[in-house]
């Protein structure tokens, strides 16, 4: 007897679509002083040349820490800003502090709580193993539905994944304070406020601070994850590299987020061990001068902030939303050039293909060039209908379907049924959230084919039918035109019978509803942004040969003036 399914599924769906409904103004409200903060580490971090900085965090790792510590932070600095990552570097540091003072302002408390209640840890103890074994990727789905993209449900979502540190090792830290010490506390007539804040406290710091200290390497763990939703910073370098399979840049990425790790780290364990350069420094009457840094830093802060917001005011900002495909990347990159050169200042949100479209519906990003219609991107368009603007196709002519280099004998979909072993029974495809790969799972159960479909990235299914291509052994992969790999080697279409994949797709533009009427010049650009296969592939070509985006956008644009000319005149 099969029991019936508890409808889980749809609880939570209904759940979360009544918070969005009726809690808007709450989110609104946390919003609105996350962001601030995290602009406020930012500009602490940039309203100052590099090398002073990187001497100024120095100095006061020294006052933290110790002398090997402290240079360790002063040429690790140096290095990031060497290898061009510095801004990057200021904001995973802001996302990181930002989730880190929050983790403390709650998890504290209820670590009080915790350790002062046996029934409060009875109920705190199981919810902060569900938020700890719950996987990070997880938190990320309601933080972009309640929170719309970028820095604040990333840090949200690190918040969730980071806090119970916090909480856990300050219950424990101060119910590891011996009974002797609190009979004495006791026995003075201390207040139950005294003997937490004079006696338990203190004794815990230690442990508190270890707490404290995994919290902050959990946040920085999450860099990378929050990365696929907006948040910006050394997790979109290390993202685009493993979409792209760039491994010089992955490890220039992942190395920067090392010395900051390391940094952050070995500060917080210098403060629970004692303090010993703070009490030096103490000692020889450096108290103030610290006191005066750390106030340099604010009005420098404060400072850097005002001149940020006057500086953006200068320049209208458009924010464009991305998938990072091939042809989606020198689509984006190269509107985004045309309007920095009609004086726009352009921010690019490179995301997964639901926060894209939910972005858009929300308003949190301006437009995007990379809604693949009719078939690839229906299930989006119908699901968001009317809350965004279709300004027609970019690029028509695009192909969506399986391909095979022309070497392969077969011709056809059903052509892989007659000897599927020569594919090892697989198709290589692309990223599992893909509407290409949901129609090739329908395709492979429709044409009854013996074969696995196997999710990577476009980059990897790149470089595997690259690697193929050489050995001119077969292969199949999910494969769409315009691509550089069209240019580069001889590639066919197999024949789909059952129109699986339709006929030819469009690429459209889509705006946020209200661009119109707030930035025309903007939406008349992206509304005549037109250009033809060929034209992609020119600047796909040029990326894959090297080049980084904007390099190659910048000399398209350039060789293209005439073209480009039609979309601003």
């Amino acid at each position: 007897m099969n029991l019936p399914k508890i409808p889980l599924e749809k609880w939570v769906d209904g759940l979360v679509a009544w918070l969005q409904d009726n809690l808007a103004p709450f989110f609104g409200f946390i919003t609105s002083i996350i962001e601030p903060l995290v602009a406020f580490f930012e500009s602490m971090l940039t309203s100052l040349p590099t090398v002073v900085t990187a001497l100024v965090l120095a100095i006061l790792t020294l006052l933290a820490s110790r002398w090997s510590i402290a240079a360790f932070t002063f040429v690790g600095l140096l290095l990031i800003d060497n290898l061009g990552y510095w801004n990057e570097s200021a904001e995973t540091i802001s996302l990181v502090l930002t989730a880190t003072m929050i983790s403390i302002v709650f998890g504290l408390p209820l670590g009080i709580l915790a350790a002062r209640s046996k029934r409060a840890q009875n109920i705190i103890t199981p919810i902060l193993d569900f938020m700890q074994t719950m996987p990070a990727f997880v938190y990320l789905i309601p933080a972009v539905f309640f929170f719309n993209l970028g820095a604040v449900p990333g840090i949200i979502a690190s918040v969730i994944f980071a806090m119970p540190p916090t909480i856990r090792l300050t219950s424990l830290g101060i119910r590891q304070v011996g009974d002797d010490l609190i009979e004495a506390a006791d026995a003075f007539g201390s207040t139950p406020s005294q003997k937490l804040f004079k006696v338990q406290l203190p004794l815990a710091k230690p442990t508190i601070l270890a707490g404290i200290n995994q919290t902050i390497m959990l946040s920085l763990s999450m860099v990378v994850i929050a990365s696929m939703i907006g948040a910006k910073g050394l997790g979109t370098v290390v993202l685009q590299a493993i979409t792209r399979l760039e491994v010089g840049k992955g490890f220039e990425g992942g190395l920067c987020i090392v010395i900051i790790a390391i940094v952050l780290d070995r500060i917080t364990q210098s403060l629970g061990r004692g303090n010993e350069g703070a009490k030096v420094a103490q000692q020889k009457g450096f108290r103030s001068r610290w006191k005066g840094l750390v106030s340099l830093l604010l009005v420098l802060a404060l400072v850097g902030s005002v001149l940020a917001q006057k500086q953006g005011g200068a320049k209208q900002t458009i924010t464009l939303t991305y998938v990072n495909w091939d042809s989606e990347v020198a689509s984006t990159y190269v509107l985004k050039k045309v309007l920095e050169n009609e004086g726009f200042k352009v921010e690019l949100q490179e995301v997964d293909v639901g926060p894209m479209f939910a972005g858009l519906a929300s308003g949190d990003a301006d437009g995007t060039t990379a809604a693949w219609l009719p078939t690839q991107h229906r299930a989006y368009m119908e699901k968001y209908k009317g809350q965004f603007v279709d300004l027609g196709s970019n690029l028509k002519g695009t192909k969506l379907g399986l391909v095979v280099p022309q070497y392969v004998k077969a011709n056809s979909i059903y052509d892989l049924k007659k000897n599927p072993s020569q594919f090892d029974h697989k198709i290589i495809g692309i990223e599992s959230g893909a509407s290409m790969m949901k129609q090739t799972e329908k395709l492979i159960k429709d044409y009854d084919l013996d074969m696995e479909l196997v999710e990577s990235s476009s980059a990897a299914m790149a470089a595997s039918l690259t690697k193929a291509y050489k050995s001119r052994k077969p292969i199949v992969v999910t494969g769409w035109k315009p691509h550089w790999k069209f240019a580069k080697m001889k590639l066919k279409f197999l024949k789909d019978p059952k129109k699986e994949f339709g006929q030819e797709e469009e690429i459209h533009t889509i705006v946020r509803k209200g661009l119109k009427e707030e930035n025309p010049k903007a939406f008349k650009i992206m509304d005549r942004f037109y250009w033809t296969p060929e034209d992609m592939e020119e600047v796909m070509l040029m990326i894959e040969e090297g080049k980084a985006p904007e390099t190659a956008a910048a000399e398209w644009v350039e060789k293209h003036h005439d073209k480009v000319k039609k979309w601003t005149e």
